[in-house]
């Protein structure tokens, strides 16, 4: 059942409900003011003719006549009305000696013996009965113990009046339901539309269109559902195209992968089956064996970098401590030494006694990676500049520099300016890639200055 119709549902019987209490409570209320009105009438009229039968029987005792059976018929026909009842007792102490002295009714006298009265109002007493459907009220007078007047009073009138209202009331329930209902569907049908755009939506954002937005109509629950939808469908669309990106990346990682072992393992296998199948020189075996052993070196380091990688690419958090940046200089002289005094290259720093939070380790890393990088781009007998001044980091070379359009790119893995240089001194590409992921978990931008034939700044920004 869709949310629309059980609303509806749920509101119109809720209606419904409340109405009907109400006419409940009113019919209630009215039938019992009717029937005390039928009540009220009933014993005025009772009241009238047991009074002039009480005054009659005065008179007729006064003048010596007995109220046998015979004078209380001629007395009850004078009234000329067929609704009275009278009975009297031959023994007003035994009650099997009742007998009828007039009844024109089509009820015995033992129906009217059997009910049970209760008193009304002087010497009135008054009970409510019901023959062939048909509701009555029974007035009894009491004359001296012996003589009762039943007065018989037909209320069905009453009834009909009240079943009337019951059917107007019960009509009108309906009609008043049944219209609530059209102007709730209506109503939530406006008020419902935007769910169903929202469910559209998100069907349509099923079928991979991450695209798609809600217009926001007004400021309502639903308004702010259709926001809270637009920024998860921005978050979504963003989440898709990190990961269609990050795929595309694995993808180009795996390829330049691929080609990075390629070469070194076609060579070392080549030259591995010269040495078992071919008879050849010392000099020339000599020279095999240390090509091997280069590119066995060369597979070494490019497999530390890319496990270097693979850690870093894991949510752990770093643990940061303030470091003086003398330290960081001072680990990464030391650990380019070899580097640079094969190409007869001068390290210079500049710092003030900064204190920088980082991973000293990792941080160590970057740099010589950033070094190892402008060693390669340097010539022979250059001069490379560590510098440091308030929160900022700065690595620069005066070699070869980075044409522009291969500034976005450069740090990449296995992305390579020169692949001809970067063979020649045993790059693979992932020096950058590890500098920029470093730089990544501690948070720091990376600006690049590069001049071709002037050098390359790297600029490590501390947020």
């Amino acid at each position: 059942m869709k949310l629309r119709t059980r609303i509806i549902w749920i509101c119109c019987l809720s209606i419904f409900g409340a109405l009907l209490a109400g006419d409940i409570i009113i019919w209630i209320l009215a039938y019992r003011n009717m029937m005390n009105e039928a009540l009220t009438r009933a014993y005025g009229d009772s009241f009238l003719v047991a009074n002039d039968f009480q005054e009659r029987l005065l008179q007729a005792h006064a003048s010596g006549v007995d109220s046998d059976k015979i004078y209380l018929e001629y007395l009850l026909k004078s009234y000329q009305d067929d609704y009275n009842v009278c009975v009297y007792y031959e023994d007003y102490q035994a009650p099997e000696t009742a007998k009828e002295a007039y009844n024109h009714t089509i009820f015995s006298m033992e129906d009217f013996l059997d009910q049970k009265y209760s008193a009304y109002y002087g010497e009135l007493s008054y009970a409510t009965a019901r023959w062939n459907h048909t509701p009555y009220i029974i007035f009894q007078y009491n004359y001296e113990g012996h003589i009762f007047l039943y007065r018989l009073c037909d209320v069905s009138a009453v009834e009909d009046r009240f079943f009337m209202l019951v059917a107007a009331m019960a009509s009108l329930l309906v009609v008043l339901t049944a219209a609530a209902s059209i102007i709730l569907r209506l109503v939530l049908k406006k008020v419902l539309r935007p769910l169903k755009e929202l469910n559209e939506t998100t069907k349509r954002m099923a079928d991979n269109d991450y695209g798609q937005r809600v217009a926001i109509r007004r400021m309502d629950e639903i308004g702010e559902l259709g926001e809270s939808f637009n920024k998860m469908a921005e978050a979504v669309e963003a989440r898709a195209k990190s990961l269609e990106e990050s795929e595309r990346k694995k993808t180009l990682f795996m390829g330049d992968l691929t080609h990075e072992l390629k070469t070194p393992l076609t060579a070392i296998s080549g030259y591995a089956q010269t040495l078992l199948a071919v008879k050849i020189s010392k000099e020339e075996e000599q020279e095999a064996l240390l090509y091997i052993d280069e590119e066995c070196k060369r597979l070494s380091k490019l497999s530390r970098k890319m496990m270097r990688l693979l850690e870093l690419d894991r949510d752990v958090e770093l643990e940061l401590a303030l470091t003086p940046v003398r330290e960081l200089f001072g680990r990464t002289e030391h650990a380019c030494k070899a580097v640079l005094e094969e190409k007869r290259l001068t390290l210079a720093w500049e710092e003030h006694g900064e204190m920088l939070p980082m991973d000293v380790e990792l941080m160590t890393d970057m740099l010589i990676n950033l070094v190892d990088n402008a060693a390669k781009a340097s010539v022979e007998g250059g001069k490379i500049v560590l510098r440091a001044w308030e929160r900022r980091i700065e690595v620069e070379d005066f070699g070869q520099g980075i044409p522009e359009e291969e500034l976005e790119r450069i740090m990449e893995p296995f992305y390579m300016v020169d692949k001809s240089r970067s063979r020649r001194t045993g790059g693979s590409g992932l020096g950058l890639a590890l500098v920029a992921m470093i730089a990544k978990r501690h948070g720091i931008r990376i600006e690049i200055d590069s001049r071709l034939g002037e050098g390359t700044r790297f600029i490590l920004q501390f947020v």
